[in-house]
């Protein structure tokens, strides 16, 4: 005979009981050896939690015993297998069939229904009590936090934690560079990407030891609270149950106050700034590949607002073209805007939108009577594992309700679908002529150039999908044209258009 010995203890049975994987192999492989085992195998999972199917061991254990490589399968007892009740039933039945049999030391498993009945008291009972485990382990958690101890791993930049001891202490050369990351930016003319710049340019090495700081991670920097020397614990939870527990402190309250503040009122220009780019999102540089975003750049002298691929290596590992590709931003929403209200009053286009929202009646209730088809069967099919659940013939493990989630949400899309095709089927005999189209195109295009900012951003990114920016503005322009330039803008109703403006 040959035996397959499973062994599993999870971090909290450690902690909690004492549970070792020693004492599991040593009393199992005894139980083999009695048993008159030939050949015995070992497969183990140390510190995973039986909650879950996807283990090492086990699936090492489930292929042997696939492969017919087992003959018995010996386990202290089933919560080793599983702490949930249904995985272990499924577990079980997966091993019957392939002939392998359960032995458990603590446990007599009978293939009776009163065996069965007991296997699946003692499931209930092993997931009962995984959830109490879940529980007391949250709670000490928490305990521990109120009492000012650290509960989970601490991996803080600046910082060093000993999880033997619990203790936080400061890294020197980080906490330096924290310091230095405050003082930038409360004493000097500097935003969050200036800093990011500056700790690239100066080589400083992350936690991770890469020499390339994103302006993300200094603004995560500038706003945690931790180095005024309070982290806190449960940020997930309501305010009023957030702990916060003491830390050595890396920069002084007034310091982190003034970051705090400068950092107020960029976020109160910012919505301003980013309002005033009427094609922020849609342009593409051709030539290096970035996009296009708007910046206040010098301009002859003067502020003005401007369209660059060009970017800060706190933001970006691409920089885009060099020398720095820009674009009057005035200019270039002018000729896109003008492009798209051509593109309203072109008899072709219009001819194009009424032909794709005019599809044939019989192809529409062609989809229509297939999709009611495809309803009716999958009604059916839910009434058929209904049914096998309601006699005991299948059982709601994760898998099964894993499948019944899918067919309900595919039958929540096809649902849509169908009524989607009533409406239009419904609409079809309510057909616009093309000249009544033409004339509520040209009834739009006469107050196209009232609608407001938001309006006209909402209508751009209803119609366009991308527009391709080659080349740059010829010397000597000031920005005055677009001359040099080759601009492609695609619709998202038809990419194979593209309506170029070459200058």
């Amino acid at each position: 005979m040959r035996a397959a010995v499973y062994i599993r203890v999870s971090t909290e049975e450690q902690a909690v009981h004492g549970y070792s994987l020693s004492e599991q192999k040593e009393a199992c492989c005894k139980r083999a050896e009695e048993l008159g085992a030939s050949e015995v195998l070992i497969f183990a999972d140390e510190g995973v939690s039986g909650a879950v199917l996807d283990r090492p061991g086990l699936n090492a254990l489930r292929d042997a015993v696939d492969r017919g490589q087992v003959d018995c399968i010996i386990l202290r007892d089933p919560d080793r297998l599983s702490r949930k009740l249904a995985h272990q039933l499924f577990l079980s039945e997966e091993f019957e069939k392939t002939g392998a049999r359960l032995e458990f030391l603590d446990f007599e498993w009978k293939t009776t229904p009163e065996g069965r009945l007991f296997y699946s008291i003692k499931g209930a009972i092993a997931e009962y009590e995984r959830e109490k485990i879940r529980e007391r382990v949250t709670r000490g958690k928490l305990q521990k936090a109120r009492q000012g101890g650290i509960p989970v791993n601490f991996d803080v930049y600046g910082y060093r934690y000993d999880p033997a001891t619990g203790e936080v202490s400061l890294d020197d050369d980080e906490a330096d560079v924290v310091r230095k990351i405050f003082r930038w930016f409360t004493q000097e003319e500097i935003g969050i990407a200036g800093v990011a710049n500056r700790l690239n340019e100066l080589k400083v090495p992350t936690r991770r030891g890469k020499d390339f700081w994103h302006r993300q991670v200094v603004k995560q920097i500038l706003i945690n609270p931790v180095f005024i020397g309070e982290w806190r614990y449960g940020k997930k939870r309501p305010p009023d149950e957030v702990i916060t527990i003491p830390v050595p402190a890396i920069v002084d309250r007034e310091t982190w106050q003034k970051a705090q503040d400068k950092l107020h009122q960029l976020r109160r220009k910012w919505p301003k700034k980013s309002s005033s780019y009427l094609l922020s999102g849609l342009l593409i540089c051709a030539d290096c590949g970035n996009t296009m975003g708007g910046a206040y750049l010098s301009w002859w002298g003067k502020r003005k607002r401007c369209y660059t691929c060009r970017r800060s290596r706190a933001v970006s590992q691409k920089q885009g073209c060099c020398p720095s590709k820009t674009v009057a931003a005035d200019l270039l929403e002018k000729t896109v805007w003008e492009q798209v209200k051509v593109l309203f009053c072109d008899p072709l286009a219009v001819a194009r939108e009424a032909a794709a929202a005019c599809s044939s009646i019989d192809e529409l209730k062609k989809e229509y009577e297939l999709l009611t088809k495809r309803l009716n069967k999958i009604e059916k099919g839910r009434i058929s594992v209904t049914s096998a659940l309601a006699a005991g013939l299948l059982e709601l493990d994760e898998k099964t309700r894993k499948r019944l989630m899918t067919i309900k949400s595919r039958e929540e899309r096809l649902k849509k679908r169908k009524l989607e095709l009533e409406q239009r089927l419904e609409s079809k005999g309510k057909t616009i002529a093309e000249n009544e189209l033409s004339r509520l195109a040209q009834q739009l295009l006469d107050g196209i150039d009232q609608l407001s900012f938001n309006e006209k951003s909402f209508l751009l990114r209803s119609l366009i999908s991308q527009i391709m920016v080659e080349g740059r503005p010829e010397p000597g322009s000031s920005g005055k044209n677009l001359s040099g330039m080759l601009l492609t803008i695609v619709l998202k109703a038809d990419p194979g258009y593209a309506g170029l403006i070459s200058r």
